[in-house]
């Protein structure tokens, strides 16, 4: 999902620290860090020096998590 709301990306990133299966990504590059500039938001890419302004991210999470740890969907057991 594509998002442009910085409350939700730290959450999401939040959740990349701690869940290996929820990934926050800029095109093929994974996010490290985001705050917002001037109106424009920004992101610290991973291997990278410097922010880069952003029209969104893109928050990945799957429907069920190989650990079982972080599932989004509650299956009614």
């Amino acid at each position: 999902m594509q998002s442009t709301d910085l409350e939700e990306i730290k959450a999401a990133l939040w959740e990349q620290a701690y869940h290996p299966c929820t990934r926050v990504k800029w095109g093929v590059a994974q996010v490290m860090a985001v705050r917002k500039s001037r109106g424009q938001l920004r992101v610290l890419l991973r291997g990278q020096r410097r922010w880069y302004p952003v029209d969104a991210v893109t928050i990945e999470r799957p429907r069920r998590c190989p650990t079982g740890g972080c599932d989004l969907e509650d299956d009614g057991e």
